[in-house]
């Protein structure tokens, strides 16, 4: 492959686009769920938690399995375009399924229907997600366009992430929080909006660079595959990185709601205005961190973003019901700064750690390292939901009182799931970045090492 060929930018912003369909997807559910299983379904926090933990270890399973079909599919569209299609078909979906449940109420046991609805969901999201997160070590080489291609990817991530954890739960306010068909509407809403945008990244990859498959890899077993995936230390200590990160956005993104009504005493509005908050302070320092780059290693940037945002996370402690919007305001657009950090120097670092392994291999094997990081990360994810859930159960939250009813005891829940996990995960996730190098990086300058 000509790693100095340009992308072009119909590709570059179709793939990066991608993001907000998946982002979006993810968001909807992981910001509201919980409440839905709870309020509206009437199940046990612990066991809405369970559920939800459960559908991401399928989800987590399935990623290897769509990672080594991909990487033998051969058709006129590629490797990985087909299943970006299907996916998003089967995203569009699931969504209604997930928030329309309660018209089963009385008809089936509610617990086995939110779990049917739950891993229906997430094998959409594996569908479309391992083929796209595999594609741009497919299109370039060249680790600076990657850096680039990751800016859209982290524009569009925090778009998505506004849209699903900001807009989602304005119009179950505004639509009346206690009518469970408000996320009904919601789910039909959120539906049509991924299909669109997920169908808009099918058509405008289109002539992407893609590889063929390579039958040296195909003969290799797949123990030995897996071996030297192993084996590939900076991965490895990426993985860590990532699975602790997303331990904390998934506590944080499943409690936020919660923390919002019980503890902070306002309605799902605030949400809005605290990830409005976020996505304009993210998008606005991503070129920031990017200038940063030419002068600090990946390594050393993302260092920056994850204290930043422990320092972000612990300000919450202090948080009263009587603060003013522009406090909360504040700590929305700090978390947002030090994100754009986490966002653009972590997926360029991932994507220099499965290069490695083909320069140090001469074996492409792009979908198997995909589906391993999304495997790893999809085990971090359902973490959040189920420490919530099993959190609110043993200090007796009552699925039988309005949120902002609950006994002092569930406050302090929230809180702990808001602040204290989050914490403590990019603080471990520090640990793995003091052990994360490249072999490249070595012996060479501040400025060589940002720009490889």
């Amino acid at each position: 492959m000509n790693a100095s060929v340009e992308i072009p930018f119909r590709v570059r912003f179709s793939w990066g686009l991608g993001s907000l369909g998946t982002i979006s997807y993810l968001n909807v559910v992981t910001a509201l769920v919980l409440v839905y299983l709870t309020t509206v379904m009437k199940i046990e926090p612990g066991v809405a938690g369970l559920l939800v933990f459960a559908a991401r270890i399928f989800d987590a399973f399935s990623d290897p399995v769509m990672g080594w079909i991909t990487d033998r599919t051969k058709t006129r569209w590629g490797r990985r375009r087909p299943y970006l299609l299907l996916g998003a078909i089967v995203c569009a979906v699931s969504l209604p399924l997930v928030y329309a449940q309660h018209h089963l109420i009385g008809v089936f046991d509610p617990v086995p229907v939110a779990l049917a609805a739950l891993v229906f969901y997430s094998l959409g999201f594996t569908i479309f997600n391992v083929p796209y997160l595999t594609m741009p070590v497919e299109m370039t080489a060249d680790r600076m366009q990657r850096l680039g291609i990751m800016g859209y990817r982290s524009v569009f991530m925090m778009i998505g992430s506004v849209v699903g954890s900001a807009v989602a739960p304005l119009i179950v306010e505004k639509l009346g929080r206690q009518n469970p068909d408000s996320y009904q509407t919601l789910g039909a809403i959120y539906g049509a909006w991924v299909f669109l945008i997920m169908m808009a990244t099918f058509l405008g990859t289109g002539g992407a660079r893609a590889t063929e498959i390579d039958e040296t890899s195909q003969r290799v077993p797949l123990r030995e595959q897996i071996g030297a995936v192993l084996g590939n230390r900076p991965f490895m200590m990426m993985v860590g990185i990532k699975v602790l990160q997303f331990v904390a956005l998934s506590a944080s993104g499943a409690t936020t709601a919660f923390f919002v009504v019980m503890v902070l005493k306002h309605d799902f509005s605030l949400m809005s205005k605290l990830a409005s908050a976020t996505i304009v302070s993210t998008v606005a320092f991503i070129p920031f961190f990017r200038w940063i780059g030419r002068y600090v290693t990946k390594r050393t940037g993302l260092a920056i973003g994850i204290v930043g945002e422990i320092f972000a996370t612990l300000t919450w402690l202090l948080a009263t019901p009587e603060d003013s919007d522009a406090f909360f305001i504040a700590r929305g657009i700090l978390a947002g700064i030090f994100s754009s950090a986490i966002l653009l120097y972590g997926q360029a670092m991932w994507l220099d750690t499965i290069d490695y392994d083909r320069e140090r291999t001469g074996l492409r094997r792009e979908g198997m390292y995909t589906s391993i990081y999304v495997f790893i990360e999809r085990l971090g994810y359902s973490l959040g939901p189920l420490l919530l859930g099993e959190l609110l159960q043993l200090m007796h939250f009552d699925k039988n009182l309005p949120l902002d009813k609950q006994p002092t005891t569930a406050e302090l829940a929230v809180t702990l799931s808001l602040v204290g996990i989050p914490a403590l995960a990019y603080g471990l996730g520090l640990l793995f970045l003091w052990f994360y190098r490249l072999p490249d990086d070595l012996g060479r300058t501040t400025s060589d090492r940002a720009a490889a």
